[in-house]
């Protein structure tokens, strides 16, 4: 007897060994990836507008700003615990960009150390769970969520969302309410960082199927078991959709006809599954095109609905496929382009959590090697795969190093970005680089004839740096065109003909900018000018 007792012990401490080595490879391997993070700058692509410029988080914790975070929206989204993060990492390291890097960067290795911990808990595959974990940790489709600071959201709901399926799992296992409880307050949790989790309840429903093996327990109880989640997913998804509709936040995508909306759905869901396995082309902004060829939406439709079918028929045999293939189709549905805010047809940072379950198919799938050469193979190939993954990350993980970096990557990507074009026209301006910003906003106006604040930028940039007033104030009354409210527009118009030496003419447009916005100071000096200029 005390023989087998010490045995077991030391079986024990070598598997318990083997998790520590497999976590440490897993935590070492992202750090290798994304340590460049550290030297990044915030972008003025909306890093200023969650961070520096937002006063109640560059100012830090104080009982002020943390009530803000939850009576107030921001952005169109109501997101506190993501705001809280915020203003505690500028209250510790002010507003320095590495630590907000840093900070992003620690949540996604404790991702991919609980998402170990959480497959292997629940199949028992410890090798398999790591292949996994691994795999979310590198991929380059996961480099927009960790590089970029505004994404912390992503990290951060992903890791209450995982800690609260571990928490589930523990309450499955020992019956606990206390487990219970604390799932639901991590689920709140969860979704106060990000909505992107309002499908949980779902997943956790797949998780009854396969692994857990639960639907013994009666379809109709698990459900119920639900029911809280549910009703939290419910208000979260109302709170969403008010803020987002106040804010204006869904006006560019209700902009877009509802086919083009429609087809796109199952396309992306394609293409997401094909950048899994050939990440490239990663752009920060995939906007929609024009039209999508009837091909691609029925070859799409005919892909889903085969593999849905495929891991139906096959549930008895291939449980794992099941639960994988539709935790993917489940965690896309609140970023799927059915109710969604922005330009974007699809975006990196939406696979975060969804490729999870791909993941574990592909883990699942592979054959258990019977061997050793085998098994030397097998952790060969993936080791090999990790490789490829990683090296690939490591690269994209520097397009995001400043925002001239992201927006000449997304041009190389395609040329046809005109929100890159537009981006770049303004930080060539604040470079001095009059002519290139020109050439810039004339690009934008070529692609998005109907975009105001180009022509505008345009004009002032011809006006103000060219000298040449007569041909700035062309694009000034476009812009008018455009937004009849437009009080840059009108003070351009009225600046122009101030340099023409028309002030008389110019006052009725400076009165007009001044009456549109009663705030803009340089329209009400214009105006005192341009009156006296004109002997008024």
């Amino acid at each position: 007897m005390t023989g087998q007792h010490v045995q077991g012990r030391s079986l024990d401490f070598t598997h318990g060994l083997a998790d520590i080595w497999i976590a440490a490879a897993i935590a070492l391997a992202t750090l290798f990836v994304f340590s460049e993070v550290r030297n990044f700058e915030l972008l003025g692509y909306d890093d200023y507008v969650h961070i520096t410029s937002n006063t109640h988080v560059n100012t830090g914790l104080n009982a002020e700003n943390i009530r803000w975070a939850f009576t107030h929206s921001h952005d169109g989204n109501w997101y506190p615990m993501t705001l809280l993060s915020y203003m505690a990492t500028v209250q510790l390291f002010g507003l320095s960009p590495c630590a907000h890097h840093l900070a992003a960067l620690g949540l996604h290795v404790m991702n991919s150390l609980l998402l170990f911990m959480l497959f292997k808990r629940i199949t028992g595959a410890r090798w398999r769970a790591g292949f996994v974990a691994m795999v979310f940790a590198v991929h380059p489709m996961h480099v927009e969520s960790v590089a970029w600071v505004s994404e912390r959201k992503d990290v951060l709901s992903v890791f209450f969302g995982f800690l609260t399926m571990l928490s589930y799992v523990y309450y499955v296992r020992r019956a606990s309410v206390m487990s219970y409880v604390a799932a639901l307050i991590l689920f709140m949790f969860s979704l106060m960082s990000k909505p992107m989790l309002v499908t949980l309840p779902f997943l956790l429903l797949l998780f009854d199927y396969w692994p857990l093996m639960r639907f013994s327990c009666g379809v109709k109880r698990l459900i119920a078991e639900k029911v809280p989640f549910i009703l939290l997913s419910l208000t979260d998804a109302v709170i969403t959709l008010s803020t987002q509709k106040a804010w204006g936040a869904l006006s560019a995508i209700e902009n877009l006809p509802l086919t083009l909306r429609l087809q796109n759905i199952p396309v992306s869901y394609v293409k997401y599954i094909m950048k899994m396995f050939y990440p490239g082309n990663m752009a920060f902004l995939y906007l929609y095109p024009k039209a999508i060829p009837g091909w691609q939406v029925g070859l799409s439709i005919a892909a889903l609905i085969v593999i849905s079918a495929f891991a139906i028929v096959m549930s008895r045999r291939l449980p794992y496929v099941l639960t994988g293939w539709f935790w993917y189709l489940a965690a896309l549905v609140p970023v799927i382009g059915f109710v969604q805010a922005g330009l974007q047809s699809m975006a990196d940072r939406y696979t975060y959590l969804p490729y999870v379950g791909l993941f574990v198919i592909a883990a699942m799938a592979l054959p258990r090697p019977v061997s050793a050469v085998r098994r030397a193979t097998a952790a060969a190939l993936a080791v090999a795969l990790i490789i490829i993954l990683g090296v690939k990350a490591k690269a994209q993980v520097n397009y995001w190093h400043n925002s001239k970096t992201l927006y000449l990557h997304g041009l190389d990507v395609d040329d046809g970005n005109y929100v890159a074009h537009y981006n770049l026209g303004i930080i060539y301006l604040s470079e001095g680089n009059v002519n290139d910003a020109v050439t810039a906003f004339r690009k934008v106006i070529l692609l998005k004839p109907t975009h105001v604040e180009a022509y505008i930028n345009l004009g002032s940039a011809l006006l103000f740096q060219l000298q040449r007033p007569e041909e700035a104030i062309a694009y000034f009354y476009k812009a008018i065109e455009l937004n009849p409210a437009s009080a840059d527009g009108y003070n351009g118009v009225g600046a122009a003909l101030a340099t023409m030496k028309r002030p008389a003419q110019a006052v009725a447009y400076f009165e007009k900018a001044a009456a549109l916005d009663p705030g803009f100071e340089l329209a009400r000096t214009n105006l005192k000018n341009a009156r006296r200029d004109a002997g008024m």
